[in-house]
């Protein structure tokens, strides 16, 4: 009997680029393993790209320098990825970029050159409360394009940093929920709202 066909993500996450040559170096290797990944699997394999991995002033700070500088690189990526039929998946950022994120995503998935290509997609962090409000919010772009696009529901990655950065600044409350209980069952309430989004979204789950 047939196997099923596989498909893989090859994660590539690094570190957050400290110049602008960290940046550069990061960006070559995104395009190398695009095209290595590409030339020899068949479609539906997927990549991840970290943003902070791209630009070192990734801060919310520094977001019509981003707008303008990382957005391109992005889109060149995602376009290399789109002509191999790969999935391509921008992964979770700390909660403080979580807004610059999606303004750059939105402005990605929005391009027009990517009409035609339902590859492109985004990891969401169930630990964070407004996990579901980003689910709303790519589910309404999605509407808007006329597009599909991935969502991968992972718990998240940065728990201990965002406990500690909000104790450190004095918040009343945290980004994330503080007991794996809450976290546990955002992520079945997420997983959920993204069954109940299909198809204008594609549900993965990790």
């Amino acid at each position: 009997r047939a196997q099923p066909a596989l498909r893989f993500s090859y994660d590539m996450l690094g570190e957050g680029a400290r110049t602008f040559a960290d940046g550069a170096r990061y960006f070559a290797s995104y395009e190398a393993a695009i095209d290595a990944v590409g030339r020899s699997a068949a479609a539906g394999h997927s990549i991840s790209v970290k943003l902070s991995a791209l630009h070192p002033r990734y801060l919310a700070t520094h977001k019509d320098r981003v707008m303008a500088e990382l957005v391109p690189l992005v889109l060149d990526l995602a376009r290399k990825a789109k002509s191999y039929d790969l999935n391509f998946t921008i992964d979770a950022e700390e909660a403080d970029r979580l807004e610059l994120s999606l303004d750059v995503i939105d402005a990605v998935f929005a391009d027009k050159s990517l009409d035609g290509w339902d590859g492109f997609g985004l990891a969401i962090q169930s630990y964070q409360k407004r996990a579901g409000a980003v689910i709303a919010h790519v589910e309404a772009q999605s509407k808007r394009l006329g597009r599909r696009m991935m969502v991968r529901l992972v718990k998240g990655a940065y728990w201990d940093t965002e406990v500690k950065r909000a104790q450190e600044r004095g918040l009343d409350g945290y980004p994330v929920f503080t007991r794996k209980a809450a976290t546990d069952a955002s992520y079945l309430a997420c997983a959920r709202q993204m069954l109940n989004a299909r198809p204008t979204l594609f549900p993965q789950f990790a």
